[in-house]
């Protein structure tokens, strides 16, 4: 079940909407109203999969600032030392999807034009994303023991499935612990 809740996250996603301009002309434009003529210049909200195609064929430019190299690094280093010892930081609702965004164009552009620089970037991103999710499961693990149920503000939509799984399978297994320390279990 926690698989098909992260796989809707990623869907989500991609539905969501983002203002995108226009740089070439677009006949027929396909929206759920029907078609649209659309010229240079114009501004439009779409769902983030139709402007990445659009982006992709050179037709309109994302208005939405890209996940950067800094922020990944400045979360890991919030998270890991920084604000908070046993309290999850705040992410933003879709951080581990514009980071796997960002990882996979650090190594499309390491295909294109490969440099050590981008290398280390692209390495340092993949390590602070990775151990960043690790700081904030254990700490996600910690506050499921407690039965925490108000700090699911601060986590984004993969991590709230992550939780509310870890929530019922901890209660579960209290439940079942209770049952056999006041001696109703088949012993």
């Amino acid at each position: 079940m926690i698989k098909e809740r992260l796989e809707l996250a990623k869907l989500l996603y991609q539905q969501k909407r983002v203002k995108v301009m226009f740089i070439k002309d677009y006949p027929a434009l396909p929206t759920p109203a029907g078609f649209m003529n659309v010229r240079r210049g114009d501004e439009l909200e779409l769902p983030r999969w139709q402007a990445k195609l659009l982006k992709a064929m050179g037709y309109a430019d994302v208005r939405e600032a890209p996940l950067d190299i800094g922020h990944i690094n400045q979360q890991h280093f919030r998270e890991r030392r920084g604000e908070s010892a046993g309290q999850l930081v705040p992410l933003q609702s879709d951080f581990y999807s514009k980071a796997g965004e960002l990882v996979a164009l650090l190594n499309s552009m390491i295909r294109e034009n490969p440099s050590s620089a981008i290398i280390k970037d692209r390495e340092g991103a993949e390590r602070n994303i990775a151990d960043l999710a690790e700081v904030r499961l254990g700490k996600m693990l910690r506050l499921a023991q407690a039965g925490e149920r108000g700090v699911m503000d601060r986590m984004t939509p993969e991590e709230v499935a992550l939780y509310l799984y870890m929530l019922e399978g901890i209660e579960a297994w209290k439940g079942y612990v209770r049952s056999i320390s006041r001696g109703e279990g088949d012993g």
